[in-house]
């Protein structure tokens, strides 16, 4: 991931948090940006590298963007469809820069697939 990270228990804690998330998701879904390398930015990004290595369905709505994306291959493409969750063991993760775009498209996601 190109990233640098402190090895400290308090790191290591958040990524086996990240772990048991995204292992016990079988669909993920991210909030978020999009970086250039085919990352997402932040400490979000390992929950989605990771959803990656397992072969998970990977939805991240790039805040930037203000659309979703899903992981195809080796690549984010943009979704033609809003995501909708089918999964009863789903992972929900994200920025905690949420911004409205991103605290609409988690509504929207949540009324598409329980309403």
């Amino acid at each position: 991931m190109n990233r640098t990270y402190k090895d400290t228990p308090l790191f290591r804690n958040v990524l086996r948090s990240i772990w048991h998330q995204v292992n016990a998701g079988k669909q993920i879904f991210v909030v978020g940006w999009i970086n250039e390398d085919e990352t997402v930015k932040g400490g979000t990004g390992w929950g989605a590298e990771f959803a990656k290595l397992c072969n998970k369905p990977l939805h991240v709505f790039d805040q930037d963007k203000g659309c979703w994306f899903e992981w195809k291959d080796s690549a984010f493409v943009r979704s033609d469809t809003p995501p909708v969750i089918t999964e009863s063991h789903f992972t929900g993760t994200g920025t905690r820069l949420l911004d409205d775009g991103g605290r609409q498209a988690i509504k929207e996601l949540f009324e598409r697939s329980f309403s």
